[in-house]
């Protein structure tokens, strides 16, 4: 089963200091409710994280990957090479600075899960952790650069229509965020296996 998803959002933290929370992708158990563990194997000429070795739980299942990155200044892209569970997945982080020197963010991210789930139950489930993940990932960045925002995360429109892949659309609006804190995090543990998918 597969299905997509897109979030637009803007952080009132500049640019360079978003894309610097996104490469602390060993941290990201601290903000992504699927991710349990996160271990850096490869970084490029830039330190920038190339492999990465992740303890995850989709679904209710457990599952370890191989993730390969690619970095750029504005867009961290990233494709699951290699999945114990079968799974299979791919996406983005977009970033855009605004006129007045924040940060609109798109994210992206296509799952697959070899599972005979219903699609609906799937696309909500995907739709409810980014939501969630997007709303911890804005208390994490204010977090680890001292600022406090207030974020906007509007609906998603886009032109090209989704093929094979079920799209949830929407976005997530949080009405009266008034303080930085984390939301409510799913906490599967914090196994992992070292020596997983090791070249």
């Amino acid at each position: 089963m597969r299905t997509k998803t897109d979030h637009r959002f803007v952080i009132d933290i500049d640019p360079e200091q978003v894309m610097d929370a996104l490469l602390m992708v060993e941290q990201m158990p601290d903000w992504s409710p699927s991710h349990q563990d996160v271990r850096v194997a490869t970084r490029d000429k830039f330190g920038r994280p190339k492999r990465v070795y992740v303890s995850a739980n989709l679904m209710g299942r457990p599952d370890r990957q191989v993730v390969e990155y690619t970095c750029t200044e504005n867009r961290i892209e990233w494709r699951v090479s290699e999945s114990s569970a079968g799974a299979g997945g791919k996406g983005w982080f977009d970033l855009g600075e605004t006129e007045d020197g924040a940060t609109e963010v798109w994210y992206h991210s296509e799952i697959y899960l070899p599972i005979p789930a219903p699609g609906m139950i799937l696309k909500r489930s995907a739709k409810r952790e980014g939501e969630t993940m997007i709303t911890n990932f804005i208390a994490f960045v204010e977090s680890v650069t001292g600022i406090e925002g207030l974020a906007e995360v509007d609906e998603a429109s886009y032109a090209e229509p989704a093929t094979e892949y079920e799209q949830s659309g929407g976005g997530f609006v949080q009405p009266g965020y008034a303080q930085p804190g984390y939301a409510q995090r799913i906490d599967y543990g914090r196994n992992f296996e070292p020596g997983f998918g090791t070249a």
